[in-house]
């Protein structure tokens, strides 16, 4: 019942009203039980089928020609304000079978100018197919023809760089997710490729994705961060004009569905470049904007790269509100499928990093533990062995000294073969068995706190861990302690 629970439960109750009439016409029949059973509480599977009497077999059946329906109702939803000409678009072919040849150019004429200015490549394709067919028999016959086959190339440059947008942006969360120069080196490529494909053609659309992939690509690959303040009129005049064209094309469904975006990009730009001034007041703008975010899902990259630079504030200015801001829908709202790692594990380490700040330990160990047990990292060694350090400090910092230890050893066994590169982590395991060895309390918390700052500096280099986490007097000295609460 999950998914269907989360779906019913986030629509407003106009919205679900309207639904229920349209599934069930509000006749208590077997879908309007489910739906209002699920609506008004947390129901197990087994319980519904009790209440509805019927056995696994018809219940599954039932439950899969539901979601089935709900799918086709909540689709009609999705914005799409540029229907209108769309089913102009649709009519195209028809024009070939008109009375009147004359009229029938002039109304696709008319429809070239519009589809031209919004940079619907495709459906131009219909139209220049339709009006060379319909200038057989004349001069303008060469034309029309050279005009399709330019869109046709132009179709295929543009759909290779919307492939290839959002490839880039799944690989530069595996290169976040495993920290690999083979990952960092597709990056670089792929956004080569697309800003060749942008080169060639004067496209808002083309400048439109090439900019967002680029603008996150210099604030998460660590050799481009250190130039980029000298950016900040560059970055910003992208943005403005990127904003511009949103504007300037409101019946347009793909600017219409991610116009939100500038505003993560001025907050991912300001905090990696420390204006925290300005990044205060486009926080507080995206802030307004997190239900829309939290519902699309083509939306969940940004998202993540919102919140883990939301810890990034935190870590400059400690403002808890802001960090702990949304915190209750992000976890019960955002439905991010497992197969999405990146989004999956950002999402989940970002609600234990604000559980920590919070000195709620237990609620930190938990959600890490959940992690763990429920998604295999073994192909992420990187965040593998974060995570692992992150949860063992949680269990240091609580006392319970067997399961720190157990995930030690884990963790020296894993990073035995490479333990060059994880430098940094073998130390932060020195710094917790440091911690969990007793000692004169106020010699150990002094001790503990030169390792920690000796480890800062350490983690500037490869395979950097733990990079969000700060440790306070109160959290050195809760590690330190041998009596714990």
């Amino acid at each position: 019942m999950d998914i269907l629970s989360k779906t019913i439960k986030k629509l407003s109750e106009d919205e679900y009203q309207q639904l229920l009439m349209e599934v069930s016409g509000k006749k208590k029949n077997k879908p309007f039980l489910v739906l209002e059973t699920t609506r008004s509480r947390d129901v197990e599977d087994s319980e519904m089928m009790e209440i509805l009497q019927v056995n696994p077999s018809a219940y599954y059946t039932l439950k899969s020609r539901l979601n089935s329906k709900i799918a086709a109702v909540l689709s009609k939803k999705v914005q799409n304000p540029i229907q209108t000409l769309m089913d102009e678009v649709s009519r195209v072919p028809a024009h070939l079978f008109g009375n009147n040849r004359e009229f029938s150019v002039r109304a696709l004429r008319e429809l070239e100018k519009q589809l031209i200015e919004y940079d619907l490549n495709a459906e131009l394709i219909l139209v220049y197919k339709t009006l060379a067919q319909l200038h057989l028999y004349t001069e303008d016959y060469d034309f029309y023809e050279n005009k399709f086959s330019k869109h046709v190339a132009f179709s295929l440059a543009v759909s290779k760089a919307e492939n290839l947008f959002f490839r880039m942006i799944k690989k530069i969360g595996e290169y976040q997710l495993n920290q690999r120069e083979s990952d960092l080196e597709e990056v670089i490529m792929m956004k080569r490729e697309l800003a060749n494909i942008c080169e060639l053609y004067d496209s808002h659309r083309l400048f439109v994705l090439y900019n967002i992939a680029r603008v996150y690509y210099l604030c998460n690959v660590p050799h481009k961060i250190d130039g980029l303040k000298a950016r900040e009129l560059e970055i910003e005049n992208i943005i403005q004009k990127m904003s511009q064209v949103f504007e300037n094309y409101p019946m347009d469904t793909f600017y219409q569905n991610i116009k939100g975006i500038t505003d993560l990009m001025y907050f991912e730009y300001y905090i990696r470049t420390g204006n925290i001034v300005r990044a205060d007041y486009y926080l507080q703008r995206v802030h307004q904007q997190m239900p829309d975010l939290m519902e699309k899902h083509m939306m969940h990259f940004f998202l993540v790269q919102f919140l883990r630079s939301k810890v990034l504030k935190y870590l400059i200015d400690g403002n808890m509100d802001h960090l702990q801001f949304g915190y209750e829908s992000l976890e019960k709202e955002v439905d991010v499928d497992m197969n999405e790692a990146y989004h999956y594990i950002s999402l989940k380490r970002f609600l234990a990093t604000v559980k920590y700040y919070q000195r709620d330990y237990h609620g930190a160990a938990r959600k890490m533990n959940e992690l763990r047990n429920q998604m295999s990292l073994k192909h992420f060694m990187a965040t593998d062995v974060d995570c692992k350090l992150f949860q063992a400090l949680q269990y240091c910092i609580l006392g319970d000294d067997s399961l720190c230890m157990q995930i030690i050893s884990s963790l020296k066994r894993q990073v035995r073969e490479q333990e060059d590169e994880f430098e940094s982590a073998k130390f932060f395991m020195k710094i917790l068995k440091t911690a969990l060895k007793p000692a004169d309390y106020r010699r150990k918390v002094k001790k503990i706190a030169e390792m920690w700052h000796e480890f800062e500096e350490m983690n500037k280099g490869t395979f950097p861990v733990l990079t969000y986490v700060r440790a306070d007097d109160n959290v050195l000295r809760r590690m330190s302690n041998p009596i714990k609460d």
